[in-house]
């Protein structure tokens, strides 16, 4: 079995070839998410003058807060609707689905992130970065990532991915 998804990341540098080795750099240096293959497609990546540039974040952005939606209705099906439940939440399903909400939330990077502002270290984008690109600052890049993992097959579905949940 075969586990595939893509991350959006945004990134300051120059030009597409900067952007790429720094985006390459973090996930070489990332020690928690690793993948068999990454791939930087550049036709699929957009410079902060593109037009497209800020509908494509905001598109990211949202399906991150999608996926911390549907996280939010499955720990409501599992019976927690309050802060005061999450104290007696036993550890298993439901305290790693409110571990990924947490990492959304926070910025730490993983598996399920749609969109990544690696600038910034955060999952979202600052009122001061966009109002500073929305101004006309050129060296921002939104790079797409496909990323996989094949090696170990048994390691896969164990994987906690949106993708991966019943």
């Amino acid at each position: 079995m075969d586990f595939t998804t893509n991350h959006k990341i945004m990134v300051e540098g120059s030009d597409f070839t900067t952007c790429r080795q720094k985006v390459q750099k973090f996930f070489d240096r990332n020690i928690l998410v690793k993948y068999d293959t990454i791939e930087i497609k550049e036709e699929e990546s957009l410079s902060a003058g593109s037009p497209s540039f800020m509908v494509m974040v905001d598109q990211g952005m949202e399906k991150n807060r999608k996926l911390i939606n549907e996280f939010m209705k499955e720990l409501k099906d599992c019976g927690i609707n309050t802060l005061d439940e999450l104290s007696a939440m036993d550890q298993g399903y439901e305290s790693k689905t409110l571990h990924t909400i947490c990492h959304l939330l926070d910025g730490f990077f993983g598996i399920d992130s749609a969109f990544y502002n690696l600038t910034e270290d955060s999952h979202w984008l600052s009122a001061r970065l966009r109002k500073k690109i929305n101004s006309g600052a050129s060296g921002y890049w939104l790079l797409t990532v496909k990323a996989s993992a094949s090696s170990n097959p048994d390691l896969i579905p164990t994987l906690r991915s949106a993708a991966n949940q019943p």
